[in-house]
Formats: structure tokens, C-alpha cells, sequence
């Protein structure tokens, strides 16, 4: 009784210490803690008895390597701090908790902190807490410090006979070490885990239908090599690729109709001759049973039989043919389709090559995809057009509008709009451009001017005009008076007129006070003269023209 009296007033002078700590609320018993080789990790596990009458004795540390025993690694007591053989990397912060210094590989396994106490009655019990300590080598890496999603092999699957794109997450040249895996998100919203690796990328299979919007992947967060990861690395962040299918999904219908087209005279053909078949062995089997005087039209018969067998040959060599054909229209559906998902259309000039069509296409320009009219027709194609005006049945769009609308665009594609100027800005920012704009009277006159060196300020300069020089053209230089001035609008005036040139002109423009032409005023039927018209001085002077479209080429 005595021996506990003297070890309960041991514990109370130690307790007296501990007793402000509290079990931190992380990391939880039994969780998980993540470490890169050489980096510091702690376990913050301040305590304090769990009855007023309990008193703590000392502290043990215990390490169980996987596979092996625990063995006790450090002990707190009576002040003091120890660690055993080969562990002071340990260091212990009363408010803090434990720390291990410069984590190695092979201090990865289970941690247990055990606090001893003496209950009321002086009966020594413990509590405990367990981690379990990962440790990282190395973090993954990718190519060129680059971190992708690409859209690639596109297969045919003969189970749901359609074909399956082939997404690609990475290129990977380095995993890590434990290697990584890598969650995909769907445009719907869905995940999906893969740990499918090919060549250094994670594939994804999608089928078809294929849903349009952005695919994105990146790297799990309870990975242990992510831990490795630096403040600048790109697999920090998750990697992208906006999938619009709608040209894609219109080109294949057209190889589908071919492909169907060729087996159906396939199957046309395959059916001529069954019955030409049919019909010989009919016929022999007559003459068969024929009185030997109708030998000789046998024979006959028989040397038909060989000529039509000759032509059964041959038809069957068109067969193989026509099969040969259709491999081909596959593999050239494939390449094409491959040719599609890998390219990266950032002007008409790019589609030009692909398709000489012009329409609506989409391009994209700094990661965002852009919805374009492509004239590729109009002086060797690869105009991209921003603006068009125009009468007839395509329908009546109001150019009098506001900032907000001239910045975000308006109108339709395939009539009168115009692009936006935050468009303008991005698709001439990065490189100048030739700017061409077409025009034409009411009395059918077409003209044209050309300007080197185009490109558009973005919002901080109020979207200013800038060209390098007038190159020529029938339509004469009505644009070098605006070179240089800000975009106004009748909300946003930034002309350096006393008067707002926009309200004046009824219109939206590169004012300067206020201007020599005017593509965005109001829309007349007829030649009708005035200055808030669709004007173009040089061309026919202050009367009305009938069209006008500004299109912009790569210089």
C-alpha cells in the first residue's frame, strides 16, 4: 500500500504536466497519414486523462514494421524524452505531439502512442491510438511537364458494332512510386476510376453515343506519390479536352450510307447468283432424265453451266473486292476519325485542309472552343468572318445594341451577327492578320478592302483598332481614319468626339469623330442616303450598301 502511495504521487508530479493535453482530433485512431522519402511528418497526439482521479505514469511509442512485431521506438517520462537505437529522428513537443524527421521508406508501417495511467484505486491501466504511415519514393511525371487529355484510336468494336474512342490521360514517364492511378469525369458528371495503362497514359473507352463537353482526369488525392508532388507541377491540377461531336458524328453518317450502299449490292449481287445457281442445277437435272437424243443439248447445257460457273468466279473475285473495299472504308474511317480527335482547329485556315466547305465550324483558341462561319471560297478560303449584314429571307438582326451585347456577340451564324469583340480579341491576340471586308451597292457593284497587320485590344483598352497599313482593294480606305480608336457603343462611349458618335450614328463602331465608315448602323432597303446607314465612304459615300461581311485570315 505504501509502494502505490509512492508511485501515485510519481504519477500525480508527472501528471501535473500532461493533464492540459488533449487527443487532437486529428489524425483519427486507425487512419491513414501520407509522407514523401525525406519529408518531415508529425502525429499530433496531446492527451489528457479521461477521470479526474487518473493520473498519467509515462508514455510509449511503438513501431510495427508490416509483417513483423512492435517494438517501442521513444518513451516520455518524468520530463523526459527518449528515443531507442537508431530512432533519434524522433523528436517529442508536449503541445504538439510526435515528429519523424526526413521519413524513409522503410518507416512506413503502423505507429501506436500507448499512455499509461494509475485509476483511482492506483491500478495501472493504458489507452491507445494507431496510424498507419505511407511513405512515398517518388512523385509521377509526365512529358514535357505537360499534363493531357487526348482523343486517339478510334476502334471498331464487332460486339456493339460501332466504334469506340479511345481517351488518353497523360503521357506519363514516371508513375511514382507507389504508382498512381487516375479518376475520370465525365461531361454528365459521372466517375470513373482506370487504372488501364497504355504506352504512359490512362485510357478511357467511350462509345457511342458520344456525349459532347469536356473530359477531365486527374490524379486521386489519397495517392501517396501525389504527396511528392511540387507546388508547380500540372498533376496537381486535373487535365481537360472539350469533345464536340457534331461534325465528327455528320461525316460518319456519310461513310455509314457508303458502307451500307456497298453491301447492300453485295447482298444484291450474292442473290443474282444463287438463283443463276439455282437455276443450272434445275436445268441439269431436266436433261438428266431427257431421252439420249437431247444428249447433246446436255452438253450444251453443261458448257453454259462452265461459263456461268467462270462468271460465278468472277463475281465472287468482285466480292472480295468489294470486301477489300470495305476493309478500306473502315480503316479510312478510322484514320479520319483519329485525324479529327487529334487536331486542333485554332483558325479556317486549319478546317481548310480537312474540309473546303464553308460553314460553321469550331475552333479552338486558348483552351475555350469557339463556334466560327468559315468562307472557304472567298480569295483562296480560310477567312474567318465576324461580322455580315444583309437583306432577303435570311431575317432582320438590330446592330444598335449595347456594350455587354457587342462584347459577348449576337445574331446567327448563317446570317446577319456579329462575332463578339472578347472573340475578336482571342482569336487575333496571338498572332496579326490580314482583314478583308466585302461590300456591294444596291445596284449589284461588289467591292472589297484589305488591311495588314489586324488585331484587337482586349477589354482593358476598350477593344482598340490596330492594323499595321490599307493593302488595296476596289471599295478604297475608309477603315485608317479608325485605326487606333477604342470601340464604343451608346451605353460605353470612347470616341474623341464632345458628342456620343454611337447614339448619333445609331449604330456600334471604332469611332473617332465620328467616322468615315460604318458597317454596324442601321439596315435600309434601298439606296437611301444618311449617315447612320451601313456606310462606306470610299465606296459609295454616305448612301446605303446591301451587304457587308469582315472576315480576318492568319498573315
Amino acid at each position: 500500500m505504501k509502494h502505490c502511495f509512492v508511485n501515485c504521487l510519481i504519477a500525480f508530479s508527472f501528471s501535473s504536466v500532461l493533464q492540459a493535453y488533449r487527443w487532437s482530433p486529428t489524425p483519427e485512431n486507425d487512419a491513414r497519414v501520407k509522407a514523401c522519402e525525406g519529408g518531415d511528418v508529425s502525429f499530433p497526439w496531446p492527451i489528457v486523462t479521461d477521470g479526474k482521479d487518473e493520473e498519467i505514469v509515462y508514455i510509449d511509442w511503438l513501431f510495427q514494421a508490416p509483417g513483423k512485431a512492435n517494438v517501442s521506438i521513444a518513451i516520455y517520462v518524468e520530463g523526459n524524452f527518449f528515443t531507442k537505437a537508431n530512432k533519434d529522428r524522433f523528436t517529442f513537443t508536449p503541445n504538439a505531439g510526435l515528429h519523424l524527421q526526413g521519413a524513409q521508406t522503410d518507416d512506413a508501417g503502423r505507429y501506436y502512442v500507448r499512455v499509461n495511467l494509475h485509476d483511482e484505486k492506483c491500478l495501472l491501466t493504458s489507452v491507445e491510438r494507431m496510424v498507419t504511415l505511407s511513405v512515398a519514393e517518388r512523385a509521377p511525371a509526365v512529358q514535357n511537364d505537360s499534363f493531357l487529355v487526348t482523343m486517339s484510336d478510334a476502334i471498331w468494336d464487332d460486339v456493339i458494332e460501332d466504334w469506340t474512342l479511345q481517351l488518353r490521360c497523360g503521357r506519363f514517364v514516371d508513375f511514382g512510386h507507389p504508382p498512381v492511378d487516375v479518376i475520370w469525369t465525365m461531361p454528365s458528371g459521372e466517375v470513373r476510376n482506370s487504372s488501364h495503362e497504355d504506352n504512359g497514359t490512362f485510357v478511357l473507352s467511350v462509345s457511342s453515343p458520344v456525349q459532347g463537353g469536356n473530359y477531365s482526369c486527374h490524379l486521386p488525392p489519397s495517392a501517396p506519390a501525389a504527396r511528392c508532388l511540387t507546388d508547380t507541377s500540372p498533376l496537381t491540377a486535373a487535365a481537360r479536352l472539350y469533345v464536340d461531336d457534331k461534325d465528327v458524328r455528320l461525316y460518319l453518317l456519310e461513310l455509314w450510307v457508303q458502307f451500307s450502299n456497298m453491301v447492300r449490292v453485295n447482298s444484291d449481287q450474292a442473290y443474282l447468283l444463287q438463283n443463276q445457281s439455282r437455276f443450272i442445277q434445275d436445268q441439269a437435272s431436266l436433261l438428266t432424265d431427257q431421252d439420249s437424243r437431247l444428249q447433246g443439248y446436255a452438253s450444251l447445257l453443261q458448257v453454259y453451266a462452265r461459263l456461268l460457273q467462270d462468271q460465278s468466279r468472277c463475281i465472287l473475285d468482285k466480292t472480295s473486292l468489294q470486301d477489300e473495299i470495305i476493309d478500306n472504308l473502315k480503316e479510312e474511317m478510322t484514320n479520319l476519325k483519329l485525324g479529327l480527335a487529334e487536331r486542333t482547329f485554332s483558325s479556317c485556315v486549319d478546317w481548310l485542309a480537312v474540309d473546303a466547305r464553308s460553314g460553321v465550324r469550331t475552333l479552338t483558341v486558348h483552351g475555350e472552343a469557339i463556334r466560327v462561319y468559315c468562307d472557304q471560297t472567298t480569295d483562296g478560303g480560310g477567312w474567318t468572318v465576324f461580322q455580315r449584314r444583309q437583306g432577303g429571307s435570311v431575317g432582320s438582326v438590330d446592330f444598335y445594341r449595347g456594350w455587354e451585347a457587342y462584347r459577348g456577340g449576337f445574331g446567327d451564324l448563317q446570317g446577319n451577327f456579329w462575332l463578339g469583340l472578347d472573340n475578336l480579341h482571342s482569336l487575333t491576340s496571338s498572332r496579326d492578320s490580314l482583314l478583308r471586308i466585302d461590300l456591294r451597292k444596291f445596284d449589284g457593284t461588289n467591292g472589297s478592302a484589305i488591311y495588314t497587320g489586324f488585331h484587337v485590344a482586349g477589354v482593358d483598352q476598350n477593344f482598340k483598332l490596330n492594323f499595321d497599313s490599307f493593302a488595296g482593294g476596289s471599295a478604297g480606305d475608309s477603315l485608317s481614319y479608325h485605326n487606333k480608336q477604342q470601340f464604343s457603343t451608346y451605353d460605353a462611349d470612347h470616341d474623341s468626339s464632345n458628342i456620343n458618335c454611337a447614339r448619333k450614328r445609331l449604330g456600334a463602331w471604332w469611332y473617332k469623330a465620328c467616322d468615315f465608315s460604318h458597317l454596324n448602323g442601321r439596315y435600309k432597303d434601298s439606296r437611301v442616303y444618311g449617315e447612320d446607314g451601313v456606310v462606306w465612304n470610299g465606296f459609295d459615300g454616305h448612301f446605303s450598301l446591301t451587304f457587308s461581311e469582315m472576315k480576318m485570315r492568319p498573315a
